[in-house]
């Protein structure tokens, strides 16, 4: 596309020195008709950036299909074989003395320190590590959380993969997830931020027994601290294909599971997921009037007045329901307990909607740099 543009430009140009212009009431009409193009085409080009360039062409991409990942992995030796090639690009540490430097041992299959000489297996240190399944079953089970927006339950995948232990896949889909948090926990939100708790249902074996209330104290709802970023549209992005959406721009999205919702709490996870120097907007609710202690400035909007509220935090809202929506729909009953595990895939594959095909490069890189 920008090649595109840019030939454009050169064959405007071309044009304007072989091609004499005619006049019209005095004016060179097709000088005219030429400058505004060039003007118009170097707009596009300065504010296309790479994001807004994936964002235009995302129905044009296309994720690895089945096929594709069994020409790419026909067998557990093409596993290993791409598993050790990003371990090796990222590097290998030593536990015990920090190096560095290792070289592979055939009969021992691991790693062993040039410094100290200790061995380290190829699982050690990653989302394999301690599990007796095969690289071909880790490969499958990211393959198929990566290839849907939504997710698949562990009883799912254990029937795909055809296992005979359902333990064994659940524990593994949990341990991809965790990578997934891992991955997101390094970056921070910025720039303008919509802020909001979500209640989710979820199964507490510990208060089952005891009176079940009602709203924000209720057992079965349990509390997540959403934030996400929603930076405003500059007036001449509103139009075109943006022209009946909300008036701001999504970014990325970070959902975390709460004991509970008092300012205090509050403010400690916002610190460590959004950086200082971002604006906040929120609804009035009085866990939020701190976050000028850590925050540039926060907006307080009053939702109980506005008859459509989705329209003053917009992304916020959208969010947490498509996530209840996945989880509801897939998930019969979730432990309050793993609740946090299943947000993690939403989040990451949320905040990656425009990565595709690269997805499963992606994650696999992310089971194996937990640190």
């Amino acid at each position: 596309i920008f090649r595109t543009f840019k030939l454009i430009v050169l064959k405007i140009d071309y044009c304007m020195e072989k091609l004499s212009p005619f006049e019209l009431n005095g004016r060179t009409v097709y000088t005219d008709i030429v400058k505004f193009l060039q003007c118009r085409i170097g707009l596009i080009l300065n504010k296309m950036t790479i994001r807004n360039f994936a964002q235009s062409h995302y129905l044009c991409l296309k994720n690895m299909n089945l096929f594709e990942f069994m020409d790419r992995f026909p067998d557990e030796d093409a596993c290993v074989k791409h598993f050790m090639e990003v371990r090796n690009k990222l590097g290998v540490k030593c536990k015990r003395c920090g190096h560095s430097d290792h070289y592979w041992k055939r009969d021992r299959e691991s790693y062993q320190c040039k410094n100290c000489g200790k061995r380290i297996t190829l699982r050690s240190g990653t989302a394999l590590q301690n599990s007796n399944l095969s690289y071909m079953l880790w490969f499958k089970a990211m393959h198929l959380l990566t290839t849907t927006k939504k997710t698949f339950s562990a009883l799912e995948v254990q029937r795909q993969l055809n296992h005979k232990s359902y333990e064994a896949i659940w524990k593994m889909l949990h341990k991809i997830r965790e990578a997934m948090g891992r991955r997101d926990s390094r970056y921070k939100l910025s720039e303008f931020i919509e802020l909001d708790d979500g209640f989710f249902e979820t199964v507490n074996l510990e208060s089952k027994e005891e009176n079940r209330k009602r709203g924000r104290g209720s057992q079965k709802q349990s509390k997540v601290l959403v934030l996400i970023e929603s930076t405003p549209f500059q007036p001449e992005e509103k139009e075109g294909k943006y022209k009946h959406k909300p008036d701001r721009k999504v970014g990325h999205v970070k959902m975390i599971v709460m004991e509970n919702l008092q300012s205090k709490n509050i403010n400690e996870k916002t610190k460590k997921t959004v950086k200082g120097d971002a604006s906040a907007v929120s609804d009035a609710y009085r866990g939020y009037n701190k976050l000028e202690e850590i925050l540039k400035s926060h907006k307080v909007i009053n939702t109980s007045e506005i008859k459509e509220a989705h329209t003053v935090l917009p992304w916020v809202h959208s969010a947490i329901g498509n996530a209840k929506k996945v989880l509801q729909g897939l998930h019969h009953s979730i432990g309050k307990d793993y609740l946090q595990n299943y947000l993690n895939e939403f989040c990451y594959k949320y905040n990656r909607r425009y990565f595709d095909d690269k997805l499963f490069d992606r994650l696999v890189i992310a089971c194996i740099e937990l640190e």
